[in-house]
């Protein structure tokens, strides 16, 4: 065989598996996108240079206190305009289990540094829980 009949069977390959893959994401019985929309807050005498700044959001599954939290969704957001910063987290409503507890947290970096993070849990998808959580940040060390 040529080096280009290689390479077209390649190509083939590459583009049935391809298809194949995105034929499965498109079945009914798969994933089904839902979002928690909120917002990220720091405090108000904060002097940031928003250029620097990164805020990444997270949802968690915080069920077992012994274990890691699950990460459902994550979303990264560079250079902020202002804040309060809205976020969206896109996440598959199948993945969340009866009986479990869901949080929000958020940290906030600046030129990489860790600067800021919720220190406590906020708590979603529950009737308890505001529809739209605003995660409060605070200062770490100096």
């Amino acid at each position: 065989m040529t080096a280009i009949t290689i390479t077209m069977k390649r190509r083939l390959l590459l583009a049935g598996l391809a298809a194949s893959l995105l034929a499965g994401c498109a079945t009914g019985g798969g994933y089904t996108p839902t979002y928690l929309n909120g917002s990220v807050t720091v405090p108000a005498d904060s002097k940031l240079q928003l250029s620097k700044v990164h805020v990444k959001v997270r949802l968690l599954d915080v069920s077992q206190a012994d274990a890691p939290a699950g990460v459902l969704a994550e979303q990264y957001l560079n250079r902020p305009r202002a804040f309060p910063m809205p976020f969206s987290l896109c996440y598959d409503r199948r993945a969340l289990l009866p009986g479990h507890r869901y949080a929000v947290d958020a940290q906030l970096f600046v030129d990489g540094e860790l600067k800021m993070l919720n220190a406590a849990q906020v708590p979603v998808l529950d009737q308890a829980s505001p529809a739209e959580p605003t995660v409060s940040l605070e200062r770490i060390g100096n």
